[in-house]
């Protein structure tokens, strides 16, 4: 496996960092560290370029704000999609999801929802996994809940969770992620071990389709000091996937508008 070479673009789109294209129909966020975040910037860039977008959750989500969806139906079975294709043509993105929870979060859709959903949206992104505010988890046996037709795979890492200990309050399903990256509880998360994580077949790769691209999302790059761990966690991730993961994209989506792209030598196609 070749190094990984790192491509720094400036004030890139995050849609040509991940490589959607009109191709690109479903996309599922897992992991931790800012889901919620990347799948409402995906589904605004969308917008912009003017495709129509229904965001919505396989798991739990929070309402979400007026800045980040300009509208959210709720439908408790099958969804009027008469409804939702006028939603979509007055606003361009929607969220759509299940029931309100007693603890105030919204429940999920089913996989047949996201497919209606698809006959009447250009791109559906659901957040597909869930991570109790930690910066990085690694999946229980029923997790994560991505739809079998996935085009693109998102594992998402918060890079703040490297250099701290492996504990309850900065991992999220601490066993399991113990299990997969070699780690003991109280160990210092490595950034070997965050790409040993993204490679997991029961970790980052888990229930990813054959079709699926998988594209991991390293944020919080703001909070980094030493960036050659992002080469670290690519060289590990790439190695250890036999080559399911080609690309990796480091950003903050919060602060500055960088956004570095971190490749195998045969994908530099820029």
């Amino acid at each position: 496996m070749p190094d990984l070479n790192v491509v720094t673009f400036e004030r890139c789109s995050i849609l040509d960092c991940f490589r959607i294209a009109s191709h690109t129909r479903t996309i599922a966020l897992v992991g931790a560290g800012g889901k919620t975040t990347l799948m409402y910037r995906l589904a605004s860039e969308l917008r912009a370029r003017g495709r129509k977008v229904v965001t919505t959750t396989t798991t739990k989500i929070f309402p979400p704000r007026p800045d980040e969806s300009p509208l959210l139906v709720i439908t408790r079975d099958k969804p009027d999609l008469s409804a939702l294709r006028k939603d979509l043509a007055q606003f361009g993105h929607i969220t759509v999801t299940g029931l309100r929870t007693a603890s105030g979060k919204l429940s999920s859709v089913s996989e047949e929802n996201i497919r209606e959903f698809l006959t009447v949206a250009d791109c559906v992104i659901a957040e597909a996994d869930g991570a109790a505010g930690r910066p990085i988890k690694a999946p229980e046996a029923w997790e994560p809940v991505a739809p079998s037709f996935t085009d693109l795979l998102i594992p998402v890492v918060g890079l703040d969770a490297l250099g701290r200990p492996a504990t309850h309050d900065v991992v999220f399903r601490l066993a399991c992620f113990t299990e997969l990256t070699g780690l003991a509880e109280g160990d210092t998360i490595t950034a070997a071990a965050v790409g040993r994580l993204l490679a997991h077949p029961q970790g980052g790769l888990k229930n990813a389709p054959v079709r699926a691209q998988v594209i991991p999302f390293l944020n919080k790059l703001d909070l980094l000091a030493d960036r050659s761990l992002i080469q670290e966690i690519s060289r590990v991730a790439a190695r250890e996937s036999a080559s399911r993961i080609g690309r990796i994209v480091a950003g903050s989506l919060k602060g500055r508008s960088e956004t570095f792209i971190l490749m195998n030598d045969g994908e530099l196609d820029e």
